[in-house]
C-alpha cells in the first residue's frame, strides 16, 4: 500500500499548508466531475482524499506518523502479542482488561449488601395493619368493584360477571381487596 505522503506527492516534514496546496491541485487533475468519469481517475480521487483526510487533520497525522515508524510498529507487535497471549497490555489496557471482572465483583457486593439490608430492617407496619411498601406509601393494587357482592375484587378475565361488566379498574390499597386465595 502507498504512504499517504506519497499519494499527495509531499515530504513527512511538510507543513499543513503545503499539504492542503498538494491536496487541492491533486483534486483539481482528479475530481471525476473535472477529468471525466474515468474508473482511474475515480479510484486515485478517492485515495487522495483518503490521504488528505488524515494528514490533514493533526491528530490523526501524528497517529499514522508513529504507526509507521520503526517504534510505532514494535510497540503495535508488543501489544497484539500480548493480547493474543490474554496478558496485560500495559497502561490504560490493564484497567480495561480487568473493567468487566471489577463489574462483576462490585455488582455481587452491592446485591448482597442490598439483600442483607433488606433481611436485618423489616418493612414497616401501619397502625391499620397495612404493610407500607419501601417508600412509606400502602401498597396499590388493581381492582374493580363488584355490584353483586359490594367488595373491591381483583380482575379475573375468565369470571362471567367481569366478562359481562368489563369494569374500570382502580387502584385501591391491597387490604381492601377481596381475594379468597389470601
Amino acid at each position: 500500500m502507498q504512504c499517504h505522503y506519497d499519494v499527495l506527492g509531499v515530504s513527512k516534514s511538510a507543513t499543513n499548508d503545503e499539504i492542503k496546496s498538494a491536496y487541492r491541485k491533486l483534486c483539481m487533475e482528479t475530481h471525476p466531475d473535472v477529468a471525466g468519469t474515468q474508473s482511474q481517475n475515480a479510484d486515485k480521487f478517492k485515495r487522495i482524499s483518503e490521504a488528505y483526510s488524515i494528514l490533514g487533520n493533526q491528530k490523526e497525522r501524528k497517529r499514522y506518523d508513529f504507526e509507521r515508524s520503526e517504534t510505532g510498529i514494535a510497540e503495535l507487535r508488543k501489544r497484539a502479542a500480548a493480547a493474543a497471549r490474554g496478558g496485560n497490555t500495559g497502561g490504560s489496557g490493564s484497567f480495561a482488561s480487568a473493567l468487566p471482572r471489577n463489574l462483576l465483583i462490585g455488582g455481587v457486593i452491592g446485591f448482597t449488601g442490598v439483600t442483607l439490608i433488606r433481611m436485618l430492617l423489616p418493612a414497616k407496619e401501619e397502625e391499620d395493619g397495612a404493610w407500607a411498601s419501601k417508600t412509606g406509601h400502602k401498597k396499590l393494587v388493581e381492582a374493580w368493584k363488584n355490584p353483586k357482592s359490594g367488595l373491591w375484587e381483583t380482575p379475573k378475565p375468565w369470571d362471567p360477571e367481569y366478562q359481562r361488566l368489563q369494569p374500570a379498574l382502580q387502584l385501591v390499597p391491597r387490604d381492601k381487596v377481596h381475594d379468597p386465595k389470601r
